[in-house]
């Protein structure tokens, strides 16, 4: 005769029969609600969407899962208490084996092994092995190597004209038949900017333990030439370690501002200091969260930096975008009170007045030759007031401006003063939410533009700002335009060249070339392919 006892059971029948199952359900039900939620509320940020996916959704439901496991299951107190010392187990064992490294660009944790030594170990290493190369000599190797850029030259921040915009060079792309060369690659100190070149001379920002360097390197080689240290640091979270910016040369001279602020002239082929100053101290300002990004410009005779105006007692010194003399350093005038950003000063022509772009946390602002604004602001903003991208000058009246964290992009028209400044006019031809340029600046092709939206690369059309295609996830990288073809350097480190076409286009070409995420700005110059990121910096050979 059949029996109910459960006593009589087997214990894997028995324990089946006693778990309580429904709580696990409703675990899952709450995080999907919520990523349904987040996915509605958020939209096109994708930033805030997966910082509440991977900080709250998904950790909040493991958290209901394990309170589950330990109160509502009905499993045996034995069970629950090895399987909770099993978990965490688990979770000390890939404590002890990974470390964390950095946030990517869609600020997701990255983690390494432990086993592994860290980027610092092995740019430190690197140094060590090479601080006895004699810099002398490499001087008199680049002695007669003129300072005086010309075509091909990369003197400043995306090039010549400072738009990404490649001048007069072409590549191949057979990269299957004939791979790039490369010419060096080694380990460099921890950064975000891009190199500076004239000649053989390259230059760029680095981080060394406590100082903040800029680094001369040799292009033939990667042997270092010279270095010059500030004894600083800058570091955040979520940004990571070092300076953002890259250096400008003109007239001989080397322009630099460091994460904190710091902007110096240096002597360009030997590194000695002209003259420096602190930024942030004469704009009376604490930093930004994620440093001073901006590159200086030379504007003429003088220097443009954007530090912002950041809390409530700088604005009233009027000192958010600075201007020194190039010979010496000397403030030449000091304007504005808006809060800073992260996008560098632009330089443009805007009805054949010469002006200098702001893009800072409310928008962008057009400043003359003496500070003073020729036309009125336009407000462009999102919640952190975190507008990065590089605007984009279509002709002498129109700009393309775009940013992340859900704004998107407009194309804005400006309008001259005749009179006064309410005689101004700024219209807006469009907007876009499927252009977002979080820090990755886009190009300009024709009729059509070019950019990563949240790290997809998307082709707009200017006229009607509606979106021709969306493909290939290159993540948070950059990008340059060479004659018809998009040369872009992927979040992860890789080269790719796809045709800049209203047609969806396929990739030509795809090189793996540095490890370790990639923000940083590519460079082309003689048919030299410069990257680097916070870990590696490599030359290619494309001629």
């Amino acid at each position: 005769m059949a029996t109910d006892d459960a006593s009589t059971l087997p214990v894997e029948n028995r324990l089946s029969r006693c778990i309580r199952w429904w709580p696990t359900i409703a675990a899952f039900g709450v995080g999907a609600a919520l990523q349904t939620a987040a996915t509605i509320f958020f939209g096109e940020n994708r930033a805030y969407l997966d910082w509440a996916c991977v900080f709250v959704i998904w950790p909040l439901t493991v958290f209901l899962l394990l309170l589950w496991w330990t109160f509502w299951s009905r499993l045996p107190w034995r069970i629950r208490g090895l399987g909770l010392m099993v978990i965490a187990g688990i979770g000390a064992s890939i404590l002890a084996a990974f470390r964390f490294d950095e946030f990517n660009g869609a600020m997701i944790p990255r983690f390494s092994p432990r086993w592994l030594p860290s980027k610092q170990d092995r740019a430190a290493e690197f140094f060590k092995s090479t601080a006895a190369t004699s810099a002398a000599v490499q001087l008199d190797d680049l002695a007669n190597d003129s300072l005086d850029p010309t075509v091909g030259d990369w003197p400043a921040f995306r090039g010549p004209n400072r738009d990404d915009v490649v001048i007069g060079e072409s590549l191949r792309t057979d990269w299957n038949e004939r791979p790039p060369k490369q010419l060096w690659k080694h380990p460099i100190g921890s950064g975000w900017g891009a190199f500076a070149v004239i000649g053989r001379r390259i230059w760029t920002m680095e981080q060394r333990g406590e100082n903040e360097l800029c680094v001369c390197y040799d292009l033939e080689t990667g042997r270092e030439v010279w270095s010059r240290a500030d004894a600083v640091r800058f570091s955040s979270p979520q940004g990571g370690v070092g300076p953002c910016s890259t250096p400008t040369v003109h007239d001989g001279k080397v322009f630099t501002q460091g994460a904190t602020g710091i902007l110096n002239c240096l002597d360009a082929a030997t590194g000695q200091r002209v003259w420096t100053r602190n930024t942030l101290e004469d704009a009376g300002s604490p930093n930004l969260s994620w440093g001073q990004c901006g590159s200086p410009l030379i504007f003429e005779d003088l220097v443009i930096v954007n530090p912002g105006s950041n809390d409530a007692a700088s604005k009233d010194k009027n000192s958010a975008v600075i201007a020194y003399r190039i010979d010496n350093g000397e403030k030449a005038w000091a304007a504005g009170n808006r809060v800073g950003s992260y996008a560098s000063p632009h330089p443009a022509t805007m009805r054949g007045v010469q002006v200098v772009l702001i893009f800072d946390g409310l928008g962008l602002t057009a400043l003359s030759r003496i500070g003073d604004s020729q036309f009125p602001s336009f407000e462009w903003t999102n919640n952190p007031q975190v507008n990065a991208a590089q605007p984009m000058i279509i002709d002498d009246s129109h700009f393309l401006i775009g940013s992340g964290y859900g704004q998107g992009s407009v194309l804005i028209d400006f309008q001259p003063r005749e009179g006064d400044e309410s005689s101004s006019r700024i219209s807006e031809r469009w907007q876009s939410k499927q252009f977002k340029l979080k820090f990755n600046s886009g190009v300009r092709r024709g009729d059509y533009v070019y950019g990563l939206d949240e790290g997809l690369l998307t082709c707009l059309s200017l006229k009607s700002g509606k979106r021709v295609w969306k493909q290939g996830r290159y993540g948070y990288g950059q990008m340059l335009l060479v004659e018809d073809k998009l040369l872009i350097l992927t979040e992860e480190g890789d080269v790719v060249l796809v045709p800049a076409t209203p047609e969806p286009p396929r990739e030509l070409a795809r090189l793996h070339v540095i490890d370790g995420k990639t923000w940083n700005h590519p460079v082309f110059s003689r048919g030299r392919l410069l990257v680097r990121n916070s870990e590696e910096a490599a030359c290619l050979d494309l001629r």
